[in-house]
């Protein structure tokens, strides 16, 4: 069995660094981009005196660089201080990377280098040799209720706290990007610097999660199967520049969730886990469960049918209104077990 991937979290880093406790290597890789920018700020920060930064930081493009240049960058003492550090962003594009194998083998002590791939290659050098020797890390995606925690524990920090609601209204405005939640996030903590609780009501009006609705109650109608509801919402957003495709989407990842609890509720499964297979927090969870009843497991099947054939009208220049009025009466009025039964045969 594959081992499952961990996410990147930039605090053990950042507190390895603030110890003085530097690798001589690290490759970063992987989706999630905004963890590995903080340990990158954080080693520079830790690791080099900013007055001394011109002479012992080199921060280059894998385009504008060879294997030979990185090495001879890192293989150089540091000028009136203890170390340097070389950071080497789109590694992928380095012309004779293989070059480092050697070097990562016996790497200087006196250097911090960072490299950053889109895309490493394992079987390959040096990725081979950066792994080995354990200075590769990834930055999957993080999942939803990873983000969920780490939003939380940040508000924590500042000696506050954020309500459910609130972190759902983020995630409906801006999805699940760490760096611009973060944003958004800070945002509304300076607006409301003085109050103990962040609040949907205080994320809606900072944040501009000003539109009547969003795609999150989009999808809690629908699961409940409120059609006048759900059209209204459907259409207002539509009217309001609103993509059909990215609607569409967020029905599919809500009835892929729905799909996922009712097999784990089927089995008994606990609210603690649970909440892995929704991905939010007890707040959604409790609203999913509600919304099991109302469909059959032949019935998400077909509205996976329905969804992608939503999705593929909606990307050939369909009418959007039409479109997501049409998807959401079929859902609702049960016509998503009969594409199921007709996708079966």
């Amino acid at each position: 069995m594959a081992k499952k991937k961990e996410r990147l979290d930039s605090d053990p880093f950042i507190a390895s660094f603030k110890k003085g406790e530097f690798a001589p290597c690290y490759l970063f890789s992987g989706e999630e981009r905004y963890p590995v920018d903080l340990v990158v700020d954080a080693l520079i920060e830790q690791a080099v005196e900013p007055s001394m930064r011109e002479f012992n930081l080199d921060m280059v493009h894998g385009s504008e660089i060879d294997g030979k240049k990185i090495v001879s960058l890192a293989s150089a003492y540091p000028m009136m201080a203890d170390r340097r550090v070389v950071v080497v962003k789109d590694f992928d594009k380095v012309n004779g990377k293989d070059a480092l194998d050697a070097y990562v083998e016996q790497p200087s002590a006196s250097t911090v280098l960072v490299l950053i791939s889109n895309n490493p290659d394992y079987r390959k050098k040096p990725f081979a040799a950066l792994k080995k020797a354990g200075y590769a890390h990834e930055s999957r995606t993080w999942y939803d209720n990873e983000t969920i925690g780490w939003l939380d524990a940040r508000v924590k920090k500042m000696r506050r706290s954020i309500e459910p609601a609130a972190v759902r209204m983020l995630f409906s405005y801006v999805g699940n990007n760490l760096r611009e939640l973060v944003n958004e996030l800070e945002k509304v903590t300076v607006a409301y610097h003085d109050v103990p609780t962040i609040t949907a009501a205080h994320v809606e009006k900072v944040v501009g999660v000003s539109r009547e609705y969003s795609a999150f109650q989009l999808c809690d109608k629908v699961g409940e199967k409120n059609i006048a509801k759900a059209l209204e919402i459907a259409q207002r957003m539509i009217g309001s520049g609103e993509s059909v495709v990215g609607l569409i989407a967020a029905l599919t990842n809500h009835f892929i969730r729905l799909w996922k609890l009712k097999e784990a509720v089927g089995k008994g499964e606990s609210d603690q886990k649970l909440l892995s297979y929704v991905f939010f927090n007890q707040f959604a969870l409790n609203e999913s469960k509600a919304q099991l009843p109302n469909f059959t497991p032949a019935e998400i099947e077909g509205v996976f049918v329905l969804l992608a054939e939503a999705d593929l009208a909606a990307k050939s220049s369909g009418d959007p209104r039409m479109i997501i009025t049409t998807l959401i009466a079929e859902i609702i009025s049960g016509a998503g077990r009969r594409a199921g039964t007709a996708a079966v045969r």
